[in-house]
């Protein structure tokens, strides 16, 4: 991809990092969200009278619910800024 990135005129290069940057964002809701619900494993069940539970709470969420709007907001900006940075580096680099 660094060989094609740089082959490209100027304005397909414009053209290539806004539709990618674009293309980040919902990328990264998914891998956060991803992650979130995946995280659930490694919290602690509580048990009560009704069943057994996961005790990650937060505001009205509980569970996988907590954590996987927490994955959500953080992929949804973590990763287009480490793709944003590392198409920074890359120019740097050059």
């Amino acid at each position: 991809m660094f060989k094609y990135y740089h082959n490209l005129s100027k304005k397909k290069k414009i053209i290539f990092l806004i539709i990618t940057i674009i293309l980040s964002v919902p990328a990264g809701a998914i891998i956060g969200l991803t992650a979130g619900l995946m995280s659930t494993t490694f919290i602690p069940a509580c048990c009560n009278d009704n069943g057994c539970h996961n005790c990650f709470k937060l505001g009205e969420r509980i569970g996988y619910e907590a954590t996987s709007f927490i994955g959500f907001w953080i992929g949804l900006f973590l990763i287009p800024i480490a793709y944003i940075s590392l198409i920074i580096y890359l120019e740097l680099k050059k």
